[in-house]
């Protein structure tokens, strides 16, 4: 059999598989196949599915992704540890005007490590909100508040407060989760040159 043809027949062999060709070509590639042996092979061992094989990793997937869970488990209680000493740390409660920065890094790390606001916002707003409130909660049962106020005016008050410090303390990690976001977005750009 001439080359160039088999060469032809062997290019045109995923198409007559797949019925993809003209009626035309699909008679004459059968009557070239007919005439040949190896054509006639090769055309059986592709219409022949593969036998499927378990291929044997020496990787233990299931040890390698609990301990990348575990990893990232450590991580989180790690920021959230981090999260709640600012909190008690740098508020501004403790009459320290160092959670500006302190919160802005906060909100830098946390977006560049999650890549996600609410995370960011959960962890600037639930340690001072908790802390805050247990704060207003110990002076209350001191006796360290006004007997005029009742339990529920202090409870609402300690909520409205609680709330405010944490959103005052959110803006600065929303700052630095802005400031990781641009750091991504220009290293993208850098990559995209």
């Amino acid at each position: 059999m001439d080359k160039q043809v088999q060469s032809i027949i062997e290019d045109l062999l995923p198409l007559y598989n797949e019925g993809l060709l003209s009626e035309e070509t699909t008679v004459w590639l059968e009557q070239q196949v007919k005439q040949s042996a190896e054509l006639q092979k090769l055309v059986t061992l592709t219409t022949t599915p593969l036998v499927k094989e378990k291929i044997e990793t020496p990787f233990q997937h299931d040890k390698m992704l609990k301990n990348i869970q575990r990893r990232l488990s450590l991580y989180q209680l790690l920021f959230v540890g981090i999260s709640f000493y600012l909190a008690i740390n740098t508020s501004i409660l403790n009459e320290s005007f160092g959670f500006v920065l302190w919160y802005t890094v906060l909100g830098l790390v946390t977006y560049l490590f999650y890549k996600d606001m609410k995370i960011v916002l959960y962890l600037s707003v639930l340690p001072i909100f908790i802390w805050s409130a247990g704060s207003n909660a110990t002076d209350y049962l001191n006796g360290e508040i006004d007997n005029t106020v009742t339990l529920v005016q202090f409870i609402l008050q300690s909520i409205m407060g609680s709330l405010l410090l944490s959103v005052i303390h959110y803006v600065f990690a929303l700052i630095g989760s802005m400031m990781g976001l641009l750091l991504i977005k220009i290293r993208a750009q850098g990559e995209e040159k």
